[in-house]
């Protein structure tokens, strides 16, 4: 196995929980291709009964090919995998679980209709002595395991399709816990859960890892690794560059191990038309969330919006973009009034939307790239029967270099892209339909730090040319990175604004938790 500036699990008991035995599971040279395209590139890795692995890498670097292949979902082209020394044979995602391995994808697989002690017990109903199904038991099960991950607030009997997606994450969650795994792999976990929510899965991790379970962390967030796992793994173009103890490494080196450069991003400053303003909101409520907000927005300016789970981000961007009604309240664009009924009117309007959640709201999976992008200009390219094809081959072209659109070709489906691809595309999509002022959602959520700067690039890039941007973030990182003032939001109301010079961590996160 490959190793730098650590030693490598294989070795002697070094962190506490970790067993001194051989190694739970090891991988051994493990390669696999996709239509001539390498993927993964003879991997080699040790997992140890009681410890947490971060599994560190940019979008595409082999993660969730390697994964597939421990837990069954995927075969290797060469290699070998062993448990408790001994060869297996791991060939669907079944002999997975009866071998011990859980999977906990990124992608919800919840079934909506169903309750939630339901859906942590398909396949495995508990029945009475006549065979009829014991719900009693069933959801007494069922809070022992949603207690058992941080979420003893969720009611089993609910409906699962009314819970939001962070607590659809901890369904996941407690349905991999409820099979007591000997290995345990998490894509991306924390990505839709609340501080709180974080606070209760991180005590489960840990209890999990002392009772010996075997863990790998996969995630984009950089300090939840550094805190939490006692290894971290850097793959990158499929192969393993590094394997690192937490107290001997960085922030700034991991991000190093995953790109193969700094990726450090630092606020650009830029000189503002501050006589022009772009945007103006007075007193703007909606119907049931957002409490008289006024501010303004200058034409060219990067203005964040900031605040916790609830405070009214989206729906403020959604009140702007005409999703959601305006109950009360004016709304001024370059000086003139408008009242948007329909995001359509929106657009006309000039207003385009990089919307949260880029696989349930932003792109159209079984659809082509070219498709995806175009959507949003067809009216203003269409002729009157026909859509402009030979006009959507240009522009695509055009914004895949404008924008650094990695791919093989626009026919190819969006779901074929890497997740920072598909944003990539979305942001495409956005500014095809040339917009004088830009809304962004969560617009690098679930990305990786090399694509994440390269969206940071995009739109300082778009600003420098005028473009207004308004971003919704949740990471305070990402607006001190990159805008020049931020709102700060408070359970609906506007708690403050915060010019360059008077941002910091503190002042957002304390001005953030005012309502509170």
């Amino acid at each position: 196995m490959y190793s730098k500036g650590a030693t490598t699990a294989a070795g002697s008991k070094s962190v506490a929980g970790i067993s001194s035995c051989g190694p739970l599971l090891r991988a051994r040279g493990i390669a696999k291709s996709f239509a001539g395209n390498t993927v993964l590139h003879s991997v080699d890795l040790d997992l140890h009964a009681g410890e947490v692995v971060g599994l560190l890498g940019e979008n595409g670097a082999g993660k969730s090919t390697l994964m597939h292949i421990l837990s069954g979902g995927l075969h290797p082209d060469s290699g070998t995998i062993e448990m408790d020394g001994q060869p297996t044979q791991i060939g669907t995602v079944s002999d997975g679980i009866e071998a011990g391995i859980s999977f906990v994808h990124q992608e919800l697989s919840v079934i909506g209709a169903l309750s939630i002690a339901e859906n942590l017990h398909l396949g495995r109903m508990p029945t009475t002595k006549r065979g009829f199904v014991d719900f009693g038991r069933m959801r007494s099960e069922a809070g022992a395991l949603l207690s058992r991950v941080g979420a003893s607030g969720i009611d089993p009997r609910r409906e699962a399709g009314t819970l939001r997606a962070g607590e659809q994450q901890l369904i996941e969650i407690a349905k991999a816990a409820g099979r007591n795994p000997r290995l345990l792999i998490l894509d991306e976990p924390t990505s839709s859960l609340t501080p709180h929510e974080v606070e209760g899965f991180f005590a489960y991790v840990r209890a999990a890892r002392a009772a010996g379970t075997a863990i790998i962390f996969i995630t984009h967030r950089l300090e939840e690794v550094l805190s939490l796992c006692d290894r971290l793994v850097v793959l990158r173009n499929g192969a393993i560059v590094s394997e690192r103890r937490p107290s001997e490494t960085t922030r700034q080196q991991l991000i190093t191990d995953m790109t193969g450069k700094p990726a450090i991003y630092e606020y650009r400053q830029r000189q503002l038309r501050e006589t022009t303003l772009a945007l103006s909101l007075r007193q703007v409520c909606d119907s049931d969330h957002l409490e008289n907000i006024s501010f303004d927005v200058r034409e060219g300016e990067i203005m964040g919006l900031f605040g916790l789970v609830g405070a009214g981000r989206t729906e403020l961007l959604e009140v702007i973009h005409g999703a959601r009604p305006l109950a009360s309240g004016e709304m001024a664009l370059f000086g003139t009034p408008v009242r948007h009924r329909d995001p359509s009117a929106a657009v006309r309007n000039g207003i385009a939307l990089v919307p949260e959640g880029r696989k349930t709201a932003g792109i159209l999976p079984q659809h082509s790239v070219r498709e995806n992008a175009a959507i949003s200009s067809l009216r203003r390219f269409s002729g009157t029967l026909f859509s402009d094809r030979k006009g959507d081959v240009t522009r695509m072209e055009v914004y895949r270099h404008r924008l650094g659109i990695r791919m093989a070709r626009d026919t190819q489906p969006i779901s074929t892209l890497s997740g920072g691809n598909q944003q990539k595309v979305i942001f495409a999509r956005a500014l095809m339909a040339d917009p004088r002022i830009l809304l962004l959602d969560e617009p690098t959520h679930g990305v990786d730090v090399g694509a994440k700067s390269d969206l940071y690039e995009i739109m300082v890039r778009e600003a420098e040319r005028g473009l207004t941007v308004l971003i919704a973030s949740s990471e305070v990182p990402e607006i001190l990175a990159l805008c020049d003032r931020v709102a700060i939001l408070s359970k609906g109301r506007l708690a403050g604004i915060l010019s360059r010079e008077e941002m910091s961590e503190d002042r957002i996160l304390t001005m953030a938790f005012k309502e509170h």
